[in-house]
């Protein structure tokens, strides 16, 4: 049981603990305490008649008309299913707790103003697997509003929840936990819908998965030096100590650990292969850039309006915030689509010299009798086009803005769309180094040389799925089980 006694509790292993492991969660009671006390100062704001964005004004554009005062419950409901215009395929599990989790912790904060019953029903549904179905798409919001909605409505009976067998309705999910459906009081369905949950929650699988392949990229590098005979001199520690950036400094360790102390003086060779170090370190520097963004993220209060206590010369009041304006998340998505379509380069630029005998010394192709065989060439093929859609996917999403709400919101991160598109962008990417790694499995066998010792694991669990390709045959199921090996981390 994990306890979230303040909002900033969560640290990148504790999120995907809860988020991915699917460990119990409990609100301590102090942080229960403290939100009813802040929720009551909101309250007395609101009983003195200062105006409140979503609760006394109507929402966007309509935010200067005023929402009579038996209205105003109703209105909190209504905020969760008017906005529900989201379409497409339901957002994955670990992204939907993801976002419920981030909701409980911002509210822990108590500028949003909820209740403490609403806390501990967000808990609650963390913890019987509550997952409610939100469609992955469209995004124009500023903000998550639409998201949020779909993903809220489940708390009042509307919509649809994923369970195993699939979409049940939210009313029959709920009764089953036994549960009754939530009825939002003031200011909480405005909390709900705005703020960003869902730019780290999505997020966050998206680097854990850039992080794996970068490891898998790294040892498609280090195989094939070793199957071209390559020098491991460009790998020296002292050529990274010389350059002084620390990513790359370990990348340099890495290769050198994979490969053993092979150094001779032979020729050099292509560029991409004697650049690994420098272009995985980089990409190991951006992820590292982008997780770091995210941790601030998982601390982040991105709730608006906030009521805030008095603080020096700043009064107690309502607070409108713009955190809901995941920038920094939908930058640090752009850079990491960028950094890993030029993996994807590197991958492809290895295998085009792989296939060619005057730079691998292997037979040409990969072929054993070239000719009479096609070899492995038709696998770059492929590769060059997943390559050339990734250049694509790396367009910045992060640099649109468009007027919405007749000009009230004129400008969106777009982090949601930043994250899609890196999502099919590393689907790619695996495509890329699984088709690599099938020609690697290939040279393998062709070398004359038996790989180092620490990289025999990896080519011996190639070899068993990737039979030697002795005549030509459909490489498409080779490929897919090399695909899964690298899914299942088997390699790495």
């Amino acid at each position: 049981m994990i306890v979230l006694d303040r909002h900033d509790a969560l640290d990148l292993e504790t999120y995907r603990r809860i988020v991915e492991g699917g460990e119990r969660i409990e609100p301590a009671p102090e942080a229960l305490a403290y939100v009813d006390a802040r929720r009551h100062g909101m309250l007395e704001a609101l009983e003195a008649g200062q105006p409140l964005y979503g609760v006394t004004t109507g929402l966007g554009y309509l935010a200067s008309q005023p929402i009579a005062e038996q209205d105003r419950a109703a209105l909190q409901r209504s905020i969760l299913l008017g906005r529900a215009v989201a379409v497409g395929p339901p957002l994955p599990e670990v992204v939907v707790r993801g976002a419920l989790l981030l909701r409980l912790t911002g509210f822990l904060e108590g500028g949003a103003g909820v209740s403490s019953a609403l806390c501990l029903f967000l808990a609650d549904r963390l913890n019987d697997r509550f997952v409610p179905c939100v469609p992955a798409g469209p995004h124009g919001a500023a903000g998550e509003v639409s998201q949020l909605a779909h993903l809220f409505a489940a708390f009042v009976g509307e919509g649809s929840v994923l369970e195993s067998g699939g979409p049940v309705p939210a009313l029959d999910a709920l009764a089953a936990r036994g549960a009754a459906p939530y009825e939002p009081q003031l200011k909480e369905g405005i909390a709900l819908v705005n703020g960003a949950p869902f730019a780290a929650a999505l997020t966050a699988p998206l680097l854990w998965r850039a992080r794996d392949l970068l490891e898998h990229a790294t040892l498609a590098a280090a195989l094939s030096a070793a199957v071209t005979g390559a020098s491991a001199r460009p790998y020296s520690a002292r050529i990274g100590q010389l350059k002084g950036d620390p990513a790359q400094v370990r990348v340099h360790a890495r290769l050198l650990e994979l490969l053993g102390p092979s150094f001779g003086d032979r020729s050099q060779a292509p560029v991409s292969t004697r650049v690994a170090p420098q272009v995985l370190g980089a990409v190991g520097g951006v992820l590292a850039d982008a997780e770091a963004q995210l941790a601030r993220e998982l601390a982040a209060v991105t709730d608006s309006p906030l009521h805030l206590p008095e603080a020096g010369d700043e009064p107690a009041g309502f607070y409108p915030s713009g955190n809901f304006h995941a920038q920094a998340l939908a930058f640090a998505l752009d850079s990491v689509a960028i950094a890993c379509t030029q993996l994807g380069n590197l991958s492809e630029k290895r295998l085009h010299r792989l296939l060619d005998a005057r730079f691998s010394g292997l037979p040409e192709q990969l072929a054993v009798d070239p000719g009479r065989q096609t070899g492995l060439t038709v696998l770059h093929k492929s590769v060059v086009g997943l390559c050339a859609e990734n250049r694509l996917l790396a367009a910045p999403a992060s640099i649109a803005a468009w007027d919405t709400s007749a000009g009230q919101e004129d400008v969106e991160a777009f982090t949601p769309l930043g994250a899609a598109k890196l999502g099919r962008l590393l689907d790619n990417l695996e495509l890329i180094l699984a088709y690599e790694l099938a020609a690697l499995a290939q040279a393998r066998r062709l070398a004359k040389t038996p790989p180092p010792p620490n990289l025999a694991p990896a080519t011996d669990a190639l070899a068993a799925v990737m039979p030697i390709v002795e005549d030509d045959r459909p490489l498409a199921p080779d490929v897919e089980r090399v695909r899964e090996l690298v899914r299942s981390g088997t390699l790495v």
